[in-house]
């Protein structure tokens, strides 16, 4: 009979996965429904998900995590105590959460920037100076949760008897001030009495509460409802992922600014996971279609908190209509515009864009599709105009038709590595830096260029024909680096060597 976790891990996941899990956790699945809950915590349903961690030889490291995971949710029951009572067994006062500014100005005296003890008359030694926590001067509650311990006989363990201080010393963990992010998950600092005197005042105790008694992590969670899941995250990485807030790991497309745009209408944002209705909208890219008001918006730009251009929903224009199309590889979103026949949006099965099709577009403006990295065909026949930064970071692009194209701005597409041929039978202006460092690129016609700007092709290493007139006019070093170049034809159809 097969076991009812791998029934349900080979549902969500995939048959490989499944089989994975048997031959690493068969101890773990003679506990019904254990593993699957740990997973479905910590990983969303992905038939990805055991390829990469295959390729990445993550193997060991996936069943060291899972086992870990384990090892804290029996931690869990097994700690009853409340801090203070743990931190009271380890020989401190732990007081009660600093509520308001007074409360954290009571513990000021501990440290000798604040007030000097009376047998300094007054004078804080030089070597002194820095031992005041920056969290008393003010506003510290705003962003953090703030406890103090103070170590039974403080008052008697004496600043001046450690002239070589060390951060664990009897002096340095005397006094101790325990800080909570208040961002979810929380990140825990452990701040030391000597301050900045020693390196990384911040991180005593190596910031882990265990270090100074077993089960205090989970008992400030248990009883102060601070959320501490990030503290397993560090064990375990899958490169493409990125572990939210909640705790799961999510593969993700794209990353801009720390925002990752994820498959399955999914973008965390500050460690927030934001999934959005596939019925009400389709996320691809750094976009969102919305299927309601029937408008693409620009995500980045409203993550960012920015205006940075890009041309892509503007080439769209005004949408009349939206179908879904369905295929093996993805899908296809058909655009029906108020003006112009259908433009198509191909999408693959993560939600990039891998191909577009607009016969309606004669004006492209700057910044298009500037953060894509996945489109691979792109079709725009009667397109006239093209502004700066066309697929500025788009390295895969093999298929290109723009050959009514008059005008090409500046930076067009200046890290191509796919595309080995390029027809510009009308172009006349081509701004700077064009296809520089493509090297893929073997054919190219311009011939009727009148004028190029600087760094055109430079860093090229793989062109071998170009059409070109003449009389154009170039800028700085033009086809600098190239050392493949055989033919070049003119208007007249000389060729050259």
């Amino acid at each position: 009979m097969e076991n009812i976790d791998l029934k349900w891990i080979k549902k969500h996941y995939g048959e490989k996965f499944s089989h994975l899990c048997r031959s690493l956790f068969p101890a773990i699945l003679e506990t019904e429904g254990l593993l699957s809950k740990l997973l479905s915590e910590h990983f969303p349903p992905s038939r990805e998900l055991y390829d990469d961690i295959i390729k990445n030889n993550l193997t060991d490291p996936f069943k060291n995590y899972v086992f870990n995971l384990i090892k804290a949710e029996e931690e869990k029951t097994k700690v009853s105590s409340t801090p203070e009572e743990l931190m009271a067994k380890a020989g401190y006062t732990l007081y009660p959460e600093c509520q308001t500014e007074e409360d954290i100005q009571s513990f000021r005296h501990y440290y000798h920037r604040g007030s000097p003890t009376p047998e300094y008359n007054g004078v804080i030694p030089a070597r002194y100076e820095g031992e005041e926590l920056c969290t008393f001067n003010g506003g510290r509650l705003r962003s953090n949760r703030v406890w103090f311990a103070v170590k039974n006989g403080a008052d008697k363990i004496k600043r001046e008897d450690f002239e070589n201080p060390r951060r664990e010393d009897d002096y340095g963990v005397s006094v101790l001030s325990i800080q909570f992010s208040r961002s979810e998950p929380s990140f825990l600092s452990i701040k030391n009495r000597y301050n900045h005197t020693v390196a990384n005042p911040d991180a005593t105790f190596s910031n882990n509460l265990d270090n100074i008694i077993p089960g205090l992590t989970q008992a400030f969670v248990n009883c102060y409802g601070i959320d501490l899941s990030n503290q397993n995250s560090k064990s375990f990485e899958i490169p493409g992922y990125v572990q939210a807030n909640d705790g799961k790991f999510y593969k993700y497309n794209l990353e801009i600014n720390n925002v990752y745009y994820c498959p399955n209408n999914t973008i965390i944002q500050n460690g927030e996971v934001k999934h959005f209705d596939k019925n009400k909208a389709i996320v691809f890219d750094y976009f969102i279609l919305d299927l309601e008001k029937k408008e693409i918006i620009n995500y980045n730009n409203i993550a960012q908190r920015n205006d940075a251009p890009d041309a892509f929903p503007d080439s769209v224009g005004k949408i009349k209509d939206i179908k879904r199309v369905p295929s093996a590889d993805g899908l296809t979103i058909q655009i029906t515009p108020e003006n112009g026949d259908i433009v198509e949006i191909q999408l693959n099965k993560h939600n990039e864009i891998v191909g577009y099709t607009n016969p309606n577009v004669t004006e492209i403006g700057d910044g298009f599709l500037i953060n894509n990295t996945s489109l691979a065909s792109v079709v725009l026949p009667n397109v006239k105009r093209i502004g700066e930064n066309f697929l500025y970071r788009n390295k895969i692009l093999s298929n290109i038709d723009i050959h009514n194209v008059t005008e090409i701005g500046d930076l067009f597409l200046p890290h191509n590595i796919s595309l080995t041929s390029l027809d510009l039978p009308n172009v006349t202006h081509i701004g700077g830096e064009f296809m520089c460092f493509c090297n893929a690129l073997i054919s190219l016609n311009i011939h009727n260029a009148t004028e190029i700007g600087n760094y055109f092709l430079s860093n090229n290493t793989t062109l071998t024909d170009i059409d070109i007139p003449n009389d154009v006019r170039v800028g700085y070093f033009f086809l600098e680096s190239n050392s493949t170049l055989k033919n070049i034809l003119n208007e007249s159809d000389k060729e050259l060597s």
